[in-house]
């Protein structure tokens, strides 16, 4: 009986902190989406990281949502490691390009706020 009140107030807590992380990446999500729509020029820096982290953060919503039997991809089980592989080979190739072009014109990889305001 005691080990059945336990059971209770745990599960009860984990219920709590995945809803709290679920409204907590929807938050999140929408915040780096309208930092994307914000600065409306896709090679800002400021633009590229906001869609690597909307991706990060769309595999860990999607994670999320399987875990809690919300929705269950039966065919792919892993689809939020997987969104999370393509969120890294993102972040990777804005990277290798901004240090391409910043060797082959002379230019720094991070945007100045004097260019950002041209």
């Amino acid at each position: 009986m005691i080990e059945e009140n336990n059971y209770n107030i745990y599960s009860n807590f984990f219920i709590t902190t995945d809803e709290v992380t679920l409204i907590l990446l929807l938050i999140s999500l929408g915040i780096f989406l309208w930092l994307a729509l914000k600065s409306k020029n896709v090679k800002n820096f400021q633009f590229q990281i906001s869609i690597f982290i909307v991706i990060w953060l769309l595999g860990d919503l999607v994670d999320v949502l399987h875990n809690n039997l919300i929705f269950t991809f039966s065919a792919l089980r892993d689809i939020g490691l997987r969104i999370h592989l393509i969120s890294m080979i993102f972040f990777t190739t804005m990277l290798l390009l901004r240090f391409y072009h910043s060797k082959k014109y002379g230019r720094r990889i991070i945007d100045d706020l004097e260019e950002e305001k041209q």
